[in-house]
Parts: structure tokens; C-alpha cells; sequence
């Protein structure tokens, strides 16, 4: 062990013993409480008060988003300005951000020693949690064991047959036939008692989860590998290095310093039996295995006995750190990063070129940042700009009003959505602006302030931001008239708004192009200068046709439209909104009618060009998706690199609408959907066991988008098998998006989406390729999909499909 990981032990150590916390509520009461971290590290709790009748509350540790120091909320805010808290408690306190941002716990420690000890600890379980996959969990007995805690009843530290089973269809989601139960069992019951222990479970659950599809696979790629059990099958180094090279087209990430300093991923091929061997070496936990140049399926399955939990937990510590509580070193590598259907070395750094001007590229866009739900209730609210920020968003949206107290606050117009001032949203997510990025940020600011109030937007904004927010124009190195790339921009805050001088009546209502809402309109329009000069590069306009434009129009002049509108122009007139692009940014955002914050189908946009396509984040639905598969790409830094073609549509004449063009790489997709591997229900509170099938979708241009399905599997969410193979022709291959849902069906109502990942055709890695799935609202999860990937040239370019089984 690390002196780092001794560290974390020792603070983990430390939280778990628990400390007196006071939880502040913004009403000015306290609560003092030993708040303390679960002894399995999964949650956080308090101890329960005596004069307290409901249950203690429980952060979970996969719930937290975030935890901050100071008084950096908005109820730390108000308990200050209220005079309940002083300025100089400052450093006691911190927030616990969670379930994506919606919620949050407010506590104050005795002292900085113990408030900072919280931070570190949260930070580490935050970060450990993040990097956890089901590679990780299946071999860590306290996940496992915690199946057999939350079957275990009756407290007898046993599991009947009975227990069994209804942890097998309760928490483990399957229905398992009476014989192979049975037999499942008795091999498990090495006491023979009708009873399993702890450990035994251990064993039953390693029986359970063997993989028999990759045993399939080892059978056909090892020379005497038919022959052999699936406890016992192997691959020597050169029936690994043959795999690697001809079935999966594998390479070995390594990572690199360049010249000046910045850390790398070159991919290089496998081309000796060496690099085999190291692989064996990484992944094969058993040490006999691993010592002959083996890489084995299941690997050496120890099951001990003993009736005390404290004494199995233990021995399970031991085995697993001498190696005998093992998963396979073929399913630890295939369960692996590097072996993962995303290409490392396109997910994991910025590797596309960032100095073209920034009409090039598509923008990670949200529309009406402030909502965490509807758009006509609820409030607006900072933590939800740290949302969008924190999954990837580099341009969000304020709509500035007029507050009653002469201080700008944001909301949406003329609803029920309770407003929030303009200086906390920017104050709350400025610490948040570049951690997932360097590049630009953008605000798109819908303006319906006063004289005044502008004038105070613009103080806020300098005086918050700082250096961050650019307020002096930068020109293009070769040409003036280009817009400044990503790369120039680098750690700027840039001002998207409009910019007017001519007076409107007030309580007109009207419609504005540029605007996202029909809204009553304030006296006056007029910009004040200091607040007009912020808006340098990205100065809103009416969208007019192409030859308007062109002769109006500078780089800097951005406009935005309404979805009805784009989707009108998409279809009459797709060559000006594409030509248009090419020089200056437009952006998209969804229709007044979306008042359940649904979104429109981004693909459309992007595939005209448009950089930035606004949608709604609060909304976990089937679209939003379709934008962190997008994004996935180029490290994920929100900027992704426009096709040439559609960079340089002036002289490709590329339409969307056209398929005869041959500009891009047509390519033939053949996906076989192989397994999926524990599978959670949709929600916590159906007692159904999941019937999943998959649903795969390609999203790009009209010619490329299908759509296929598997059949469905019955009472099984722990290891369908499908073996169903696709074939899909793609024509603008660097335009599409492949789309992997995971539904439950159901007779009676709509099938459920249980999870999902999305990413680009150009991401995905061929071979056996497992797919690590995503929740709904884009959480990780342990669930995977075992899938092989075949990309060819598409040299006949057909637009055919087809489904088989086999």
C-alpha cells in the first residue's frame, strides 16, 4: 500500500469513527449530529436524535456530485445575511452537493482540522466511486457480501434456499430454473447444511455470474480450448497475441509527456508476444496462471467456512489480497478501459485541432440553464448552471429581468418560476467554469434589463470574473475577419446577447428572432456602453437569408432560432443555414410549446452545421443522450471538430438532404449484440423482474438513421444472452451517432428504458467490446452490454439491413 492510499485509509478511518457535525437549515436552526460514513464506505448518515421519530437521512456516496468549502451556497449565503451565522465561521464550513445538484446538506465542523478531514474524505470517496466499474466491484466482498446483508432476514448470518431465491429475483434480477438453482446451490454448500455462509455465498455468487458467452469465445479462439471446463480453459501468449492482433485489431495505450510538458496517448500496435505477456501479466489474478504465461477464463475458486461474519470478512481480505477470491484475467481485461467500445485515445484527451476559428466547431449547448425542472414553476437556481458545466456544457443561458431591489436577477418571464439574482448564478459557478475544460465559456444572455440594471450586470460580471471575462478584442492571427479559435480563447468567458439602440413601448408583446420567448417588452432597449462593449464576438442578431447575411453580416454577428423556425428553413432553404455556418455561429433552441422541458432531436442541427444546439439539461429524456454521446468525443473538452466538408461547404455544395453526394467515408456497421451483465430495474420500487431487449439507433443524416431492436429476454436483467447480429450502411460515417438502449418491456404500458450509451461511429473500437451503460440522468452504473463491433469501407455503398440470429 501506497503512503498516499494510507492516507485515504487513515481520513476513511477517521469518518467512519464519525464527528459532531451541526446541520444548518436556512431558517436559521441547528441540528448537532455524529455524522458518520457507513463501515462499507457506500454511505453517509447521522445518528438518530432521541427526540427525533423519522429515520436518519442517508447520502449515498453515488448520489454526491459535489462537496464545497466555505459558504459557497446560496443558505450559507442567506444564514450570513441574516446574521445567524458569522463571516469569521467561514472556514468551519462546507456543502454536500447531490443528486445532480438538486440537493443539499449544509454543515458546520468544530473546527478547520475536522471540516478540512470531511472535504479530503468526501473528495477520495467522490473520486473512488467515479472509477469503480464492474471489473472493480465483482471482486470486492463487501459489495458482494452486501447481497447477502440485505437477503439475510433474519439476521442468522446464514442464507436458506429460500432466502436465495428471493435475492436472486429481488435484488439480482433473475429467475434462475428450479435445477440449475439447485445445482448452483449444493456445488456452494461445501457444509452440506442446506445453509450457505458468507463465504459460501461468495462461491455461489461467483457460480451465478461465470461468464458463459466469453467461455464461447475462449473455445474458439484456444487450440484446445473445447476441450477444457470453464474453470480450467486458457490462453497461452500466442493464442492472446493472435486475439489481440486479428480478432480485436488491438492496441496498448501508453501514456507520453510531449516536449512541452503535456501529457499524451499514443496507441501502439501489438505486434510481439512481449506485449502479450504484459497483458497476462496486468490482468491474470492467479498467480499459477499468470507464472506459465496463462491467461485463464474463471481462474482457482476458494470457498471457506465460518460461521462468525466479522472473522469471513476478513479471510475474504485475505484471499483476495493473496490473489484466491478471483475473476477471470480474460473478463478483467475485456471488462477493462482500454478494452471498452470507446476509443481511449479520442475520449481521454483533447487530441483535435483547437486553433481554427470557432465557427468550426460544435458547442456543448443548454438552453435555459437556471431550471432544474418545467418551464413554468419551480426556481431558478445556480446549482443547476453547475450541473450543465460539470457534464460538459460550454455555453449556457441567462434571462436577465429587472430585480425589485435594483439588482438583475434571472428567471423565466411571465411564469410561475421563482427568480434568482444575476451576481449569485455567476458567483456560485465560477469555480466551476474550467473544471472540465479549458476552453471558452460561453453566456448567452436573453437581455431584459433597464439602463440600470445592465449597468450592474456589467459590474457583477467584472468584478466576479475578472481576467476570465474577455473584454478586448482578439483578431485571427491570419485574417481579421475570422472569428478567434477555441485555443485563443483558452479560460475566457465570452458574452453572447444583442445589442440595440432603438427603443420598444413598454408592455408590448412581441416576438423577437433573437429571443427565446414572446415576452412584455421593458421601456427601453438601449445597451448601456460598459455592459455593450462585453459583447465583442458573439453579438446576437436576427437570422436572415444568405445573401443578407453576407453583406450585413460580420463573423462576431451570432443568431439564434426557434425550433419550429430552423425546422421550416432545414427544409426550404438548407444551403443558407449550411453556408452560413461556415463563417459565424448560429445556435438552435427548443419551441415555446416544450413546457415539460422536453427537447428536439439535436442531429438535425448538427447535421446543418449548427454549432450550437441548445437543449434542455434538466430533462432526463431520450434525446439528451444523443448529446453526451456527441460530445463524448475530443476528451470531452464541449468543443467537437465540424466534418471538413461541412467546414468548407462552399466548395462541397454538401446538403444533408441529398444522399448521391459522395463526400465522407461510407462505411458498413456489423454489430453483433452478444450479452448484457447486471442490469438494474428502471425504478427502485417495481417488484418485475426486468424482460430487456436492446435498441439499437443510428443518428445522423436522413439517408443513415435506423433504427433495429433484439428480442426480448424474459426474467432475466443479471446475463441475457441475445447473439443477434446488424448490419447497418452508413454514408456520412463521421456525422453518425450509435445509439444502445436498454428497455424493459412491458405489456400493459410503455416500456421502460432501464439504461443507454451513445457515441460517435468514429469512437468505437472493433472486436468484443464491452459497453459500459449509463442511467437515465447519465449516471454511471455497474451494467454493461457484451456486443462485437465490425466496421468496414462501404465500397458499394448500398443502403441496406439486415437482423439475423445465430
Amino acid at each position: 500500500m501506497s503512503n498516499d492510499e494510507k492516507r485515504t485509509t487513515d481520513v476513511l478511518n477517521q469518518l467512519k469513527f464519525g464527528t459532531i457535525l451541526v446541520k444548518q437549515k436556512i431558517n436559521g436552526k441547528k441540528y448537532p449530529r455524529r455524522f458518520f460514513l457507513h463501515e462499507h464506505e457506500d454511505f453517509i448518515s447521522y445518528e438518530e436524535s432521541r427526540k427525533t421519530f423519522g429515520k436518519p437521512r442517508i447520502y449515498r456516496i453515488k448520489d454526491i456530485d459535489e462537496v464545497r468549502s466555505g459558504f459557497r451556497s446560496r443558505t450559507f449565503d442567506q444564514l450570513v445575511r441574516n446574521g445567524s451565522i458569522s463571516v469569521s465561521e467561514e472556514d468551519l464550513a462546507f456543502t454536500i452537493m447531490y443528486n445532480n445538484h438538486r440537493n443539499e446538506v449544509h454543515l458546520m465542523a468544530p473546527d478547520v482540522t475536522t471540516r478540512n478531514l470531511w472535504i479530503v474524505g468526501v473528495h477520495n470517496l467522490i473520486d473512488q466511486h467515479a472509477h469503480k466499474s464492474q471489473r472493480h466491484l465483482i471482486t470486492e466482498e463487501n459489495w458482494i457480501l452486501n447481497y447477502f446483508r440485505e437477503a439475510d432476514k433474519d439476521r442468522s448470518n446464514t442464507l436458506s434456499k429460500r432466502e436465495c431465491r428471493r435475492l436472486l429475483t429481488n435484488s439480482l434480477n433473475v429467475k434462475v430454473p428450479y435445477t440449475v438453482f439447485e445445482q448452483l446451490f449444493r456445488k456452494a454448500d461445501k457444509s452440506q447444511e442446506g445453509l450457505l455462509s458468507p463465504e459460501e455465498f461468495v462461491g455461489f455468487f461467483q457460480l451465478l455470474t461465470q461468464r458463459k458467452d466469453l467461455y464461447e469465445i475462449m473455445k474458439q479462439y484456444t487450440e484446445n480450448g473445447r476441450s477444457h471446463s470453464i474453470e480450467n480453459v486458457h490462453m497461452n501468449v500466442d493464442e492472446l497475441l493472435s486475439f489481440l492482433r486479428i480478432v480485436q485489431n488491438q492496441k496498448l495505450t501508453i501514456n507520453v509527456k510531449t516536449h512541452d510538458g503535456r501529457d499524451q496517448i499514443i496507441r501502439e500496435s501489438i505486434e510481439k508476444p512481449e506485449q502479450a505477456q504484459e497483458l497476462i501479466d496486468e490482468f491474470e489474478l492467479d498467480t499459477g496462471f499468470r507464472q506459465k504465461g496463462q491467461l485463464s477464463l474463471d481462474g482457482t475458486l476458494h470457498i471457506f467456512v465460518n460461521r462468525d461474519l466479522a472473522s469471513d470478512i476478513q479471510l475474504c481480505k485475505e484471499r483476495l489480497d493473496n490473489n484466491q477470491l478471483l475473476i477471470s484475467g480474460f473478463r478483467n481485461m475485456l471488462l477493462s478501459g482500454d478494452f471498452d467500445i470507446v476509443n481511449p485515445s479520442h475520449a481521454r484527451q483533447i487530441y483535435q485541432n483547437m486553433t481554427r476559428p470557432l465557427c468550426d466547431y460544435y458547442i456543448n449547448t443548454s438552453h435555459n440553464t437556471y431550471l432544474f425542472y418545467g418551464q413554468l414553476s419551480g426556481e431558478s437556481n445556480p446549482e443547476a448552471y453547475n450541473r450543465a458545466l460539470l457534464a460538459g456544457c460550454r455555453a449556457v443561458e441567462l434571462d436577465c429581468y429587472d430585480g425589485s431591489d435594483g439588482k438583475p436577477i434571472v428567471t423565466h418571464g411571465y411564469t410561475l418560476v421563482k427568480p434568482c439574482s444575476f451576481e449569485s448564478i455567476i458567483r456560485y459557478m465560477e469555480p466551476n467554469l474550467f473544471k472540465t475544460s479549458p476552453y471558452p465559456v460561453i453566456l448567452n444572455i436573453e437581455n431584459h434589463c433597464s439602463l440600470e440594471q445592465q449597468n450592474e450586470m456589467a459590474r457583477i460580471l467584472e468584478s466576479i470574473l475578472g481576467d476570465q471575462l474577455l473584454k478586448e478584442p482578439l483578431v485571427h492571427a491570419a485574417n481579421p475577419r475570422y472569428l478567434p479559435s477555441p485555443e485563443d480563447l483558452k479560460y475566457k468567458v465570452i458574452v453572447r446577447s444583442r445589442k440595440t439602440t432603438k427603443a420598444t413601448k413598454p408592455n408590448i408583446i412581441i416576438q423577437s428572432e433573437d429571443d427565446d420567448d414572446p415576452i412584455f417588452d421593458p421601456p427601453s432597449k438601449r445597451m448601456q456602453y460598459n455592459l455593450g462593449e462585453l459583447f465583442i464576438f458573439l453579438q446576437n442578431v436576427p437570422y436572415r437569408d444568405y445573401d443578407y447575411a453576407k453583406h450585413n453580416y460580420s463573423s462576431w454577428h451570432s443568431s439564434s432560432l426557434a425550433e419550429t423556425r430552423f425546422e421550416k428553413l432545414s427544409r426550404s432553404d438548407p444551403t443558407s443555414l449550411i453556408l452560413q455556418t461556415t463563417w459565424r455561429t448560429l445556435r438552435t433552441y427548443p419551441g415555446g410549446f416544450r413546457q415539460d422541458s422536453s427537447n428536439a432531436n439535436p442531429v438535425t442541427a448538427w447535421i446543418h452545421g449548427i454549432q450550437m444546439a441548445a437543449l434542455n439539461f434538466q430533462n432526463e429524456d431520450d434525446i439528451m443522450p444523443l448529446c453526451y454521446g456527441k460530445f463524448l468525443d475530443n476528451g470531452g473538452c464541449g468543443y467537437v471538430l465540424k466534418p471538413t466538408y461541412l467546414i468548407n461547404a462552399h466548395e462541397t455544395d454538401y446538403n444533408p438532404l441529398n444522399p448521391k453526394l459522395d463526400l465522407d467515408q461510407a462505411k458498413v456497421l456489423t454489430l453483433t449484440i452478444i450479452s448484457a451483465q447486471f442490469l438494474s430495474r428502471s425504478k427502485t420500487d417495481i417488484s418485475d423482474i426486468p424482460d430487456p431487449y436492446v435498441m439499437i439507433s443510428i443518428q445522423g443524416v436522413p439517408c443513415d438513421q435506423k433504427i433495429q431492436k433484439t428480442k426480448v429476454i424474459e426474467n432475466n436483467g443479471l446475463d441475457p444472452i441475445w447473439n443477434e447480429k446488424f448490419s447497418f450502411n452508413i454514408k456520412y460515417s463521421q456525422l453518425a451517432l450509435v445509439y444502445f438502449s436498454v428497455y424493459d418491456r412491458d405489456s400493459f404500458t410503455l416500456d421502460d428504458k432501464l439504461a443507454y450509451f451513445c457515441l460517435p461511429l468514429t469512437m468505437m473500437q472493433t472486436g468484443y467490446r464491452h459497453i459500459h451503460l449509463r442511467a437515465n440522468n447519465n449516471d454511471l452504473t455497474h451494467s454493461t452490454l457484451f456486443v462485437h463491433v465490425d466496421i468496414q469501407d462501404d465500397d458499394d455503398d448500398d443502403d441496406n439491413i439486415t437482423s439475423t440470429r445465430f
